[in-house]
């Protein structure tokens, strides 16, 4: 599954314009001779000599003045990751509830927080619990979602 016509494939949804990563390699670069990047590194992982770069760590201000830290990986460990994203997705996405919304494509905390405002709103409850839900941390699981979508 992870082969060469996979990466190849999944090098048109990296953004080129991303900054580079502790290897200082930038998209341009690696696609100056992408067949035979993306050959070495298949071969690298057929034989289990792949590891993994270290993550260049920028810190980003955010609007309070603090920081946010920020992980900025080497082309090829955004390459593998895309490639191993969207394998996991074919395998997994069928799985999945209609009521699930964490970590999944065009679907998010959002969409969650949409649909709960309208089963409140419209449902059929007898008790409302007040709580304060820290929004980029919400994952609803096909267990919860039965629990609370539904109205005895």
């Amino acid at each position: 599954m992870l082969n060469e016509e996979m990466l190849k494939d999944c090098w048109r949804f990296i953004r080129k314009e991303a900054a580079f990563g502790i290897d200082r390699v930038s998209a341009e670069e690696y696609e100056q001779d992408l067949d035979e990047n993306i050959h070495q590194l298949v071969e690298g992982l057929k034989q289990k000599r792949y590891r993994a770069k270290l993550v260049l760590r920028r810190y980003i201000p955010k609007g309070n003045g603090k920081f946010r830290p920020l992980g900025i990986l080497v082309i090829e460990d955004k390459l593998l990751q895309l490639a191993v994203k969207r394998i996991l997705q074919a395998i997994y996405e069928q799985d999945f509830l209609d009521c699930s919304y964490g970590y999944r494509p065009n679907i998010g905390a959002l969409d969650a927080v949409d649909r709960l405002t309208i089963e409140l709103q419209f449902g059929n409850y007898k008790y409302l619990v007040e709580a304060i839900l820290k929004v980029s941390s919400i994952i609803w699981t096909g267990r919860c979602c039965s629990r609370c979508w539904r109205s005895e």
